[in-house]
C-alpha cells in the first residue's frame, strides 16, 4: 500500500481506501477532526470538534477547500441570508444588478430568439412572466411595476418582524397572487 499525496489515501488495489488517522487530529480552521463518519454519495465526512465546544460533521472536500472552518458560530448575521415564505429578504432590498446581467435592469433580458426584452420577477419561490417587449425601456418599467410587490412584501415584513412564518396567510392577497401579472401582458 503507498500513500498518495499525504492526503491519507491508499490505493488498496482497485479501491481508494481513506486512512482515518492520517486526518483524526488535523485542524482546518477552528475543528479540529476527531474521527471518520463514514462516506455519503461518494463524499467522505468527518466528525469534527470546534474550539467553541460544538461537534459537526463535514465533508472533507469542504475541509480541504477551506469552505467550511467552524461549526458556524463565527457566521456574520449580516452575510446569512433570511428566507420568509419563499422570498430572500436581502434579494428584495437590494438593487444590485447581477455582474452576468447584460441589459442592465434586474429581471430583464434580450431573448436572442425574438430579439425581444423580457421581464420577469421571481418571488415567493415562483418566478413570473411579464412580458416581452420591443424596447428595454418598457421591459425595465415593466419590472418596475412589479416591483412594487417587494414593497408591499418588505413593509409586512418590517410590521411582523421575522417571525412571519407562523401567518398562514402572510403574502396571500398580493398582486402575484390576484392576477396582476399576465400571462403574456406587454406584447407590443
Amino acid at each position: 500500500m503507498k500513500e498518495e499525496r499525504g492526503e491519507g489515501v491508499t490505493d488498496g488495489g482497485d479501491k481508494k481506501q481513506i486512512l482515518p488517522k492520517a486526518w483524526e487530529g488535523k485542524r482546518f480552521g477552528d475543528l479540529v477532526v476527531v474521527s471518520y463518519a463514514g462516506k455519503r454519495k461518494g463524499k467522505h465526512y468527518w466528525n469534527c470538534l470546534c474550539e467553541c465546544g460544538a461537534s459537526t460533521v463535514v465533508c472533507q472536500s469542504n475541509l480541504k477547500s477551506g469552505h467550511t472552518k467552524s461549526c458556524g458560530h463565527r457566521v456574520e448575521p449580516a452575510k446569512t441570508r433570511h428566507f420568509v415564505e419563499g422570498t430572500c429578504i436581502e434579494s428584495v432590498q437590494s438593487r444590485k444588478v447581477s455582474a452576468s446581467n447584460s441589459s442592465g435592469v434586474r429581471g430583464v433580458y434580450r431573448d436572442k430568439r425574438t430579439e425581444r426584452w423580457i421581464a420577469q420577477i421571481t418571488f415567493q419561490g415562483k418566478t413570473r412572466y411579464l412580458g416581452s417587449f420591443a424596447e428595454i425601456e418598457e421591459a425595465a418599467r415593466a419590472r418596475m411595476e412589479a416591483e412594487k410587490i417587494f414593497t408591499d412584501f418588505l413593509e409586512r415584513y418590517k410590521q411582523k418582524g421575522p417571525d412571519l412564518k407562523s401567518e398562514k396567510n402572510f403574502g396571500q392577497g398580493g398582486r402575484a397572487e390576484d392576477g396582476d401579472f399576465s400571462e403574456n401582458g406587454g406584447e407590443s
